[in-house]
């Protein structure tokens, strides 16, 4: 198991590597000038909480039993399913209900394996039909992963909803895992039981999802779409924008001093941007002390 996770962890690395040089040749250095928002002390125990279930869909989570992103604030969640989709790509998460939040939670893995980095190199963008910007796109790759098991986890989700009318329903993910879990929200907010007060996203270390008429959708749902940076990860900062891909706003960034601050426009340089070129893949692999890959070995 251990040489599996090392595998892993060796391959992203490698394929980031070359991500960075990318990116680095073809960006300025942008400075900071100080004009973020602080955000709330309610607002970053919700990203602390979270990303610990972010974190649980890295592993093969039976009767939520996944080492420490299952122990603490999220025992006690009932695992309502894990799906492991491998044909044509790796697609892993699960939908658990924790009744202590009272939130029914569908979270996504990111890239653990040669499938899903073959997937995150599809630069190639595809039409999201379900936005009222007639341009949107998004990335292939990305939402071809999605589709895999779209039906299935819609589904279960929209019955678990009325099933549980009073509970959230909280959409995570880490890297790919937040793009994925962006494209279930959004294929939620439809639901006649969920609003922008119960129907809420949180993604760690998203990459750009799609274009800038997909950004400027997911903007104008009204919805409430954390999307948090850590200091210089390099995947928030990719696919590149010469490959016309755009992130959404708010970014909700953990800056060099580990100050939380809120930058209300998308692709603000005075937030993560600031950082570019000098970006970072340690910085990815660890948020609020969750270090994802290695979450399933610690116990």
């Amino acid at each position: 198991m251990f040489k599996k996770i090392f595998n892993r962890i060796f391959i992203g690395l490698t394929t980031l590597l070359l991500f960075t040089i990318m990116v680095s040749e073809a960006s300025p250095i942008r400075r900071n000038n100080n004009t973020q928002t602080p955000v709330t002390d309610d607002d970053i125990r919700e990203f602390k909480l979270w990303v610990k279930f972010a974190s649980a869909a890295y592993c093969n989570v039976t009767d939520w039993n996944c080492g420490k992103a299952c122990l603490g604030e999220t025992a006690g969640t009932r695992l309502i399913k894990f799906f492991s989709n491998t044909v044509p790509r790796d697609n892993n998460g699960y939908v658990a209900i924790n009744d202590k939040e009272k939130s029914i939670i569908v979270g996504y893995r990111g890239t653990a394996d040669v499938k899903s980095f073959v997937s995150d190199t599809e630069f190639f963008q595809t039409p999201f039909v379900n936005s009222k910007f007639k341009d949107a796109k998004v990335h292939s790759g990305f939402f071809a992963t999605y589709n895999d098991t779209r039906e299935e986890i819609t589904k279960l989700l929209k019955d678990l909803i009325k099933k549980n009318p009073d509970y959230k329903v909280i959409s995570t993910g880490h890297s790919l895992g937040g793009s994925l879990a962006v494209f279930q929200t959004l294929d939620l907010i439809d639901t006649p039981e969920l609003n922008p007060s119960n129907l809420i996203t949180y993604t760690y270390g998203e990459p750009r999802t799609g274009n800038q008429d997909f950004a400027k959708f997911v903007q104008s749902t009204g919805f409430k779409f954390f999307r948090i940076v850590n200091r210089n990860d390099i995947i928030p900062h990719l696919p590149p924008q010469s490959f016309k891909y755009n992130q959404y706003g708010p970014e909700f960034w953990v800056d060099p001093e580990k100050n939380i601050v809120e930058c209300s426009t998308a692709e603000d340089e005075t937030c993560s941007n600031s950082q570019v070129p000098n970006l970072s893949i340690i910085s990815h692999a660890n948020y609020f002390d969750t270090a994802f890959l290695l979450t399933c070995l610690a116990k």
